[in-house]
């Protein structure tokens, strides 16, 4: 798993209350985007107790339950990887070069493949997809644990393992992507998207910490022997939860599947709007994440190597937690789009007071809030855009999402190395903070219908 679950459409907002059954229903693309509009624009009401709980409730689904939990082992074991990896290569090799070109083999996959991912999503059991992947990412994991067992390890292997992995990863992300809103009936959905988004945050903090911990005790291969077991999980998980099927568009042409999903997100405005706020933000205002032992260092006098260190990327860590689990539960009688919009303004301001700071004393309220506005944004922007699509397309317009979320990031990482060699950090990262305050004008992810009632009412 390379970030466990996407994200799902909440409707906390107006969607009528139906009991729970064991079979789930299951509505057209028409209803479903009717019904989704209709509670946006019912968004002002008060929360019932069901609502207020939707976490809870969520979690009473036996399909999501399964596959949330297998999802949350199996990422854990990504980051204990892909953190001591990284720590093993410079430890042995003194090499920050090949350090980063193991993390661009890591990540570039997705920029490369997640287009295939979305066609065989839209193509191939999903299920039996996600069997398959796991088993092949399962494979690469022993490959990095054999490859490191020595210090005198072989780098094409490596990067080839590496990257092998990473191409397990970019192909089955659009397949979870498009599994995981038909396993939950709408009135949980709510309670879904603040638990997948808690799922790719908890890991990004717990990993790294029970990894160095291992490290210490039994070495990187054997860490990395226990990620390739985490993909076990999954593999069980699936193999107990009831993925519906769908209806496969018939006489579609290779090129029609190929491009269908780019064909949908440039159909459809507020898609659109979505997929390019997205691209902008991992481009323009991501790099941060990227030099965060940078900032650490010039700006606060951290050791990238010290507790304190890891105490402070556990504090961001924790507000994205909070900042997830809030979009479905406290935020939820809020509108959806406002939310996103006022989010991208206070990440842009918490930005930009982060990278002003000298000191390690404020970094940690004010990282706190920072994670929690990058979640509240990022969590926000991914359910008003999966509101928008149809399930039998679903997998391959995912698959455009995370080429432009997922696989900009490699990509900015480089154009912001090459920025701070001439610059410094702090003009990277108060770019990134004025382009925020940018995309809070630019994010306005209304239907269109709605932005149109609204000129014609202010226009009388």
């Amino acid at each position: 798993m390379n970030s466990g679950f996407g994200f799902v459409r909440p409707t906390p907002l107006a969607v009528p209350s139906t009991p729970m059954t064991s079979e789930h229903e299951f509505i057209s693309e028409e209803e479903f985007r009717g019904e989704a509009e209709e509670a946006l624009l019912d968004g002002d009401r008060s929360l019932d107790a069901e609502e207020i709980n939707a976490v809870r409730a969520v979690l009473r689904n036996r399909d999501f339950r399964t596959m949330w939990l297998s999802s949350l082992g199996s990422t854990i074991g990504t980051w204990m990887q892909n953190v001591i990896l990284a720590a093993f290569v410079y430890t042995v090799t003194r090499s920050a070069w090949l350090v980063s070109l193991v993390g661009f083999c890591n990540l570039v996959p997705q920029l490369l493949f997640a287009t295939f991912g979305g066609i065989i999503a839209d193509t191939f059991s999903r299920k039996k997809l996600i069997f398959w992947l796991s088993l092949e990412q399962m494979i690469g994991s022993l490959a990095i644990a054999w490859i490191v067992r020595t210090t005198d390890f072989s780098r094409p292997a490596l990067l080839i393992a590496v990257f092998a992995v990473g191409t397990g990863a970019a192909l089955q992300g659009p397949v979870f992507l498009a599994v995981t809103p038909s396993l939950v009936p709408r009135e949980h959905l709510a309670g879904a998207i603040s638990l997948n988004s808690v799922s790719m945050n908890v890991s990004r903090v717990v990993g790294p910490a029970i990894g160095a911990v291992l490290y210490v005790w039994i070495g990187a291969s054997w860490v990395f022997v226990l990620n390739a077991a985490t993909y076990v999980i999954i593999m069980v998980g699936v193999t107990y939860v009831k993925v519906p099927t769908f209806e496969r568009k018939v006489g579609e042409s290779k090129l029609d599947r190929l491009v269908g999903g780019f064909r949908y997100v440039r159909q459809d405005p507020v898609v659109f709007r979505a997929v390019l706020t997205v691209f902008m933000f991992s481009l323009f205002c991501m790099p941060f994440v990227v030099l965060y032992p940078a900032i650490a260092s010039v700006d606060w006098s951290v050791s990238t190597k010290s507790t304190l260190y890891g105490l402070l990327y556990a504090t961001f860590g924790l507000g994205a937690v909070i900042g997830a689990l809030s979009v479905g539960t406290v935020l939820a009688g809020h509108k959806i789009e406002h939310v996103l919009r006022v989010s991208c303004a206070l990440f842009g301001i918490s930005l930009a007071a982060y990278i002003t700071i000298r000191g390690p004393a404020l970094a940690f309220p004010i990282g706190f809030l920072l994670g929690f506005f990058y979640f509240v944004l990022v969590t926000s922007l991914s359910t008003i855009f999966q509101s928008r699509l149809d399930h039998s397309i679903r997998g391959r317009v995912s698959a455009v999402w995370m080429m432009c979320f997922g696989g900009t990031v490699p990509v900015a990482g480089l154009i912001a190395g090459w920025i701070v060699s001439h610059t410094s950090v702090n003009t990277v990262v108060y770019f990134g903070a004025a382009f925020a305050l940018f995309l809070a004008w630019f994010a306005d992810l209304r239907p269109p219908e709605e932005r149109t009632s609204l000129r014609e009412t202010l226009s009388r």
